[in-house]
């Protein structure tokens, strides 16, 4: 599949362009009517959408929902997959992935967004060109709103061409400066993708940085002298959040507030498990630099304003990646407001390890809300983090080494059964999957997490007297540790799985558990 054209059959070929042509004989048949010029290409435009559309769920790499019966497009995530066979429909009928389905989305996009009245129309100035070559005189604008690219996630201009080989079929008459390229223009994108650059790494990331730093500039011309630049960002990366960075600073801008916002559809497929659910909104404004300042002086702000920052996010439910990508916000503000960090030596600390900085602090404070063993903290921390969810295993060694004390990332996860590995991925153990370890939780010193399994075990196996002994025996009935592990994963865990049900028991028979140790202690001594 060389062209554009290859992702269509020929029937479906035949039928893409019959509907581009029929474009100019709209636009011939509504001249007769001197409709006005401007109304004319508006129309011309909804209906070029329309076809669009209709390519959408009339090419060869589409897949059939075989629960809801329907066509799925193919950009299920920010890719063109390969598919084993795809389905296709009459475009003529009704039903999914024709013509007239996809036209009813675009008349019910047309009546949702029109007014009552024309008179209550706000008009919207649309601009179309460079974001580093604004047309907008100094200081004119209160706020920029920008959602620039995210590094090398996606391939935005290529994926464009899909669309734009149709629109320029249909459209290329009607508006010649807009399709004069055979393809989308993809030169000066904000990307960093390295096939833009003959495979050069190196390259393809100072051209993001400089890109943006560019477009972060002439916003800040723009804006008027109190304006706010709002960033919309969804990269986890230390690299993409390290090339934002730096082109706010290259920009004179900083970070001042940070908004974590749900904005990601949560059907879509997701290619990476650790993918992050919300988008982070920064809110910047004009960079007041300092003085240096020494690495220990900032780390000492950077644990302390992270540490903040995870228990408001905590409170705002925010788990796993997101949590962590939220923290970056605030600790840019710390380091944002010196002209440079630098060591004892003099050398001067980058973005990464700053960054880096924030990560380590996040996880510390997460871990620091759990007071029992290393062991246990870890698990915390992890369910705390990602509940049950699977996690690339190299992005998971930071977790398990500030939350396993001095055991290496691999001996926790091999020997001590806390994880499941498989592959490059790791998802917690469950109860399930630590059943054939023997004697589990039996040792007085065991971890607290070993001795939750423990009573969960007995409730699972309705020994209700066996887990009144195990928690009076192990003066576990008033150990707050071991109840707030199990109310962790009572609030992350899924309500379907057996953990959840197990744990939601034992936090609801706690108070009963109380009771009948009294009595069974009354009773022991009057032995």
């Amino acid at each position: 599949m060389k062209t554009w054209g290859s992702l269509f059959n020929p029937r479906q070929l035949v039928a893409m362009q019959t509907y581009a042509d029929c474009l100019r004989d709209a636009l011939e048949e509504m001249g007769k009517h001197a409709l006005d010029s401007e109304y004319r290409k508006a129309i011309l435009t909804y209906l070029g959408l329309w076809i669009d559309r209709i390519a959408l769920r009339g090419c060869n790499v589409v897949l059939w929902d075989t629960v809801g019966q329907t066509i799925v497009q193919p950009f299920g995530r920010q890719a063109i997959p390969m598919v084993w066979d795809y389905p296709e429909v009459n475009p003529f009928n009704d039903i999914t992935g024709s013509a007239l389905a996809q036209l009813e989305y675009v008349l019910a996009v047309v009546a949702h967004e029109s007014p009552p009245s024309i008179s209550k129309l706000n008009s919207a100035r649309v601009l179309r060109g460079d974001g580093a070559k604004l047309p907008l005189r100094n200081s004119e604008v209160d706020i920029v709103v920008t959602d620039p690219p995210y590094f090398d996630a996606i391939s935005y201009a290529d994926l464009s061409d899909f669309f734009y080989v149709w629109l320029k079929r249909g459209l290329g008459d009607t508006f010649p400066d807009i399709f004069a390229t055979p393809l989308t223009p993809k030169s000066e994108e904000a990307t960093a993708l390295r096939h833009r650059h003959k495979g050069d790494v190196e390259k393809a990331k100072e051209h993001f940085s400089t890109k943006l730093a560019a477009c972060f500039a002439e916003a800040k011309r723009a804006c008027k002298a109190d304006g706010v630049l709002a960033v919309m960002f969804a990269h986890q990366s230390t690299e993409a959040w390290t090339g934002l960075i730096n082109a706010l600073f290259e920009a004179e801008l900083t970070v001042t507030a940070t908004y974590p916002i749900d904005t990601e559809l949560t059907t879509q497929l997701k290619a990476n498990v650790s993918a992050l659910a919300s988008s982070i909104t920064v809110i910047c404004r004009a960079r007041e630099v300092g003085a240096a300042a020494s690495f220990k002086e900032v780390r000492r702000e950077i644990d302390d304003v992270v540490a903040k920052s995870v228990h408001r996010f905590f409170e705002y439910g925010l788990r796993g990646a997101d949590l962590i990508v939220a923290c970056y916000g605030p600790a840019v503000g710390v380091f944002g407001r010196y002209e440079r960090v630098e060591r004892a030596d003099g050398s001067i600390v980058g973005v990464p390890e700053l960054l880096a900085l924030v990560r380590e602090s996040a996880l510390k404070a997460i871990a620091g809300v759990f007071e029992g063993d290393n062991l246990s903290r870890l698990y915390f921390v992890w369910a705390n983090l990602y509940g049950v969810g699977e996690q690339a295993w190299d992005d998971a060694r930071l977790v398990v080494q500030v939350g396993g004390g001095a055991e290496s990332a691999m001996d926790v996860a091999n020997n001590r059964g806390l994880f499941v590995v498989d592959g490059s991925t790791v998802r917690l153990a469950l109860l399930a999957d630590r059943t054939d370890r023997r004697n589990l939780g039996d040792d007085p010193s065991a971890p607290l997490i070993d001795q939750l399994h423990h009573a969960m075990m007995h409730w699972k196996n309705e020994e209700r007297g066996e887990i009144v002994s195990f928690l009076w025996q192990r003066q576990l009935l008033d150990d707050a540790r071991f109840w707030k592990l199990a109310q962790a994963l009572f609030e992350v865990l899924p309500h379907e799985t057996e953990d959840w049900k197990l744990v939601s028991a034992l936090l609801g028979e706690r108070e009963t558990f109380k009771t009948e140790a009294k009595k069974k202690e009354g009773q022991e001594r009057l032995l």
